[in-house]
C-alpha cells in the first residue's frame, strides 16, 4: 500500500481548520446551522436607513412600508378577480389577484425574492402561493421586470406584479412576507 507523506497530511489538516473558521465568521452557515450556531456576522454590520411611517411591528396597512431588516415592502395597489386572459395579456385562465409591489433594498447585498417569500392569507385563513405563470404575464402586460428573474441591487427599489390565484368568495387579504416576516393588511 502506498502512504500519504506526513507533511500532506498535516497540509490537510490546516485547510480544514481555515475552511472552518472562514466558515465560521461568514453568514449564512450551511444546512441551517446558522439558525442553531450565532456566529460574530449573524447580526447587522450595516447600519439601516430609517424609513418614513415605518412599522417595526411586523405589520403594515397597504401604502405604508413594512420593513423586513434592509428590505422594505410597500402594498402600490391591488386587483382583485382579474381575468389575465384579456387584453392579449396571454396569461393562464382563471381569477387573480395582482398585487403592486414596490420592494426597496437598503442593505449592502442584492435582495433576491423566492416565489415562496410571498403569500396571500385570505379571511377563512386559506393561504395562496405565487401564480408564476400569471406573475409573468402581469409584469410583461404592465412593462415590468418580474422580480423573480431579477434581484433589486443594494439601495435600489424595484416595482413589480405578484399574482395569486384565489377564490371568489375571499373578502379580506392580508399578504405574508418572508423575507424575515410581516403582514401587510390590503385594503377591502
Amino acid at each position: 500500500m502506498i502512504r500519504a507523506p506526513l507533511w500532506f497530511i498535516g497540509l490537510l489538516v490546516v485547510a480544514a481548520i481555515i475552511v472552518g473558521v472562514y466558515a465560521y465568521f461568514t453568514t449564512p452557515l450551511p444546512f441551517g446551522l446558522s439558525a442553531v450556531i450565532r456566529t460574530p456576522a449573524t447580526g447587522s454590520t450595516v447600519p439601516i436607513a430609517s424609513q418614513p411611517n415605518a412599522t417595526p411591528t411586523g405589520r403594515a396597512t397597504a401604502g405604508q412600508p413594512l420593513v423586513l431588516g434592509s428590505a422594505s415592502v410597500v402594498v402600490q395597489g391591488v386587483q382583485r378577480n382579474q381575468d389575465l386572459t384579456t387584453a392579449d395579456r396571454g396569461g393562464p385562465p382563471g381569477a387573480f389577484t395582482v398585487v403592486d409591489l414596490q420592494l426597496q433594498n437598503t442593505g449592502s447585498e442584492p435582495l433576491t425574492p423566492m416565489p415562496t417569500d410571498f403569500r396571500l392569507v385570505d379571511d377563512q385563513g386559506r393561504t395562496y402561493a405565487v401564480d408564476l405563470d400569471a406573475t409573468r404575464s402581469e409584469n410583461a402586460y404592465g412593462h415590468r421586470r418580474d422580480v423573480f428573474d431579477a434581484s433589486v441591487p443594494p439601495g435600489g427599489v424595484f416595482s413589480t406584479f405578484v399574482a395569486f390565484q384565489t377564490t371568489a368568495d375571499a373578502n379580506a387579504f392580508a399578504l405574508r412576507v418572508r423575507l424575515g416576516y410581516g403582514e401587510l393588511d390590503l385594503p377591502r
